[in-house]
């Protein structure tokens, strides 16, 4: 089953967010766990509306994904910064299974200057004070790859699965954001069907969910820079390629394309299917 969604605001509520992906055409949907751009000031959980929602996903066959606060940096040399990350994503596991999703996507830290090693124990140690604190049982930490700005790490396969190595799989898997690949330099149109992470086992078995995006920089730009679909440099045909390619189809797509309203992902979507054809099987 092939589902196509996007990021919908859960500023009204998440119920309000469940019943509007169907009007677009979504199967899935990815929200922000709280502000994106602040750690304090956040509202507290709504139960109920988190109860609610969570039944209407049931009855509408979605699925959902929670993303966490631009802020966080689980490889960050400032302590106190470190701890608010840990703490945010450990609340943010709580809001994710409180909403039923069955994953929280969080990206890969910016170590500064102390380099990629350094940042990757870094990183290892916020998730495993993460995990020890964590009470949840069914949603999972998505690791996300990153564009390769500053300091970032997790911009290659090999290092995304070196974050992860030392966690239990069911607790820590991958998100794999086409845009981001693209500008780090490790996703092109020429290599989409011999991309490593496409013929990894471990990192297949791990990649939960797949940001579909394209890019307004060109390969290898090294940039974060999204681009609605097939007006970017990766283009219409690399877009088509992916969402065609067979090893994916049992993956959630979530667009986070610049739309200028969440009105404009009902046209994104039928874009896509459109480019998957007719003969694939949609999860409805």
């Amino acid at each position: 089953m092939i589902r196509i969604g996007c990021h919908l605001s859960v500023a009204k509520g998440f119920v309000k967010a469940v019943d509007n992906a169907p009007k677009l055409g979504a199967t899935c949907f990815q929200y922000f766990t709280k502000n994106p751009r602040g750690f304090r000031g956040a509202k507290p959980l709504n139960v109920v509306d988190a109860e609610e929602g969570r039944t209407r996903m049931q009855e509408l066959n979605l699925v959902t994904v929670g993303h966490t606060p631009y802020l966080i940096n689980l490889a960050t040399p400032d302590e106190e910064l470190f701890q608010l990350s840990v703490d945010a994503l450990v609340q943010d596991l709580v809001i994710g299974e409180a909403r039923g999703s069955y994953g929280v996507i969080v990206h890969c830290g910016k170590p500064k200057d102390k380099g990629l090693d350094w940042g990757i124990t870094r990183m290892q140690e916020a998730l495993a004070r993460v995990l020890e604190r964590n009470k949840t049982e069914h949603v999972m930490i998505l690791l996300e790859n990153t564009a390769g700005q500053g300091s970032e790490i997790g911009t290659t396969i090999e290092q995304l699965l070196a974050i992860a190595d030392p966690f239990p799989k069911d607790k820590v898997g991958f998100c794999l954001d086409t845009q981001h690949a693209f500008a780090a330099g490790i996703l092109s149109s020429e290599n989409i069907g011999d991309f490593e992470g496409f013929r990894h086992p471990e990192f297949m078995d791990g990649l939960k969910a797949i940001h579909l995006n394209d890019s307004k920089v060109p390969f290898g730009a090294k940039k974060d820079r999204h681009e609605l679909i097939g007006q970017g440099f990766m283009g219409i045909n690399m877009i088509q390629a992916i969402l065609n390619e067979p090893r994916l189809h049992s993956i959630p797509f979530f667009l986070e394309t610049p739309v200028e309203s969440e009105a404009q992902y009902a046209d994104e979507i039928r874009t896509c299917r459109e480019l998957l054809g007719s003969d694939k099987q949609w999860a409805t």
